[in-house]
């Protein structure tokens, strides 16, 4: 299974208070923890992982044994299987679980466990689930489904190291669009994103085949080729906005990447919108 293919069943999203659960247990399904405050011990197989404090995100997968002790807490439990089965949810003694019924689906998302300390993204949408799950009005299940593929996605990026380029692609895009008429250096996005300016362009190099300056320059011009075709602005007003400060060197480097200069390739669309 992808993780495109995901489609998770929930069994229940609840808050809890209190809780000493002194036996160790496991559970033909994964479980969600999710720390809202207050702080949780927790023993994961045969390691003890510690307190975890508010923002702490906890998944553990199927089968794998644990033990936890907390009280004056706000805590997120959540049981689900990647797909639905008819397979007991209900956590028991470790002892009692049938092993060979057990499958992670392919995915190491969902094999032994995966500790995140700094979740205060989820927080929002998990209590959300939880008030879902209470209320269980209309098609409840389905977006209790949807909304915990999207933080299942959210906690694969976050563990998997090599998705660093595509979010570092992504922020990049985001910060070059909301900066895009001023000038942006490349020790500026440097000290934004706390990574060194070869860094960034060694991982653009690898993941879109640009340097980091090079990247920004095709950002500016597909703005500005977008602007040519939606707007009436002049290509010296589009330029401007779109941070080239010297119209001519617009026109020469959107020559240079597309094959004609602004005003032809205008032309080129203008009698095919109505």
């Amino acid at each position: 299974m992808e993780l495109s293919e995901l489609n998770p069943c929930v069994y229940y999203a609840r808050r809890y208070e209190k809780i000493n659960r002194k036996e160790e247990c496991a559970s033909y399904v994964p479980r969600l923890f999710y720390i809202v405050s207050g702080d949780v011990s927790f023993t994961v197989g045969k390691e003890n992982i510690g307190h975890l404090g508010a923002g702490s995100l906890l998944l553990i997968g199927a089968g794998v044994p644990y033990k936890m002790k907390g009280q004056y807490l706000d805590m997120v439990a959540v049981a689900f299987s990647p797909v639905a089965n008819e397979l007991p949810y209900a956590a028991m003694p470790s002892s009692e679980l049938d092993h060979s019924l057990l499958t992670d689906h392919g995915l190491s998302l969902f094999s032994g466990y995966k500790l995140l300390s700094d979740m205060e993204s989820e927080r929002e949408e998990l209590c959300r689930m939880c008030d879902v799950f209470l209320t269980a009005e209309g098609f409840y299940l389905a977006e209790l489904s949807a909304r915990l593929k999207l933080i299942l996605c959210r906690i694969a990026e976050a563990v998997d190291e090599h998705s660093l380029p595509s979010r570092m692609t992504v922020a990049l895009g985001e910060y070059i669009l909301e900066n895009i008429g001023e000038e942006i250096s490349n020790t500026e996005v440097a000290a934004t994103f706390g990574y060194h300016p070869f860094y960034i362009s060694n991982v653009l190099k690898s993941a879109k085949g640009q340097t980091l300056r090079q990247y920004i320059i095709s950002y500016r011009l597909k703005l500005a080729k977008a602007m040519l075709i939606a707007t009436s602005k002049s290509a010296a007003e589009i330029a401007e906005e779109c941070g080239f400060t010297d119209a001519s060197y617009f026109t020469k480097i959107f020559r240079q990447n597309f094959g004609r200069t602004p005003k032809d390739f205008r032309n080129e669309f203008k009698d095919e919108f109505i």
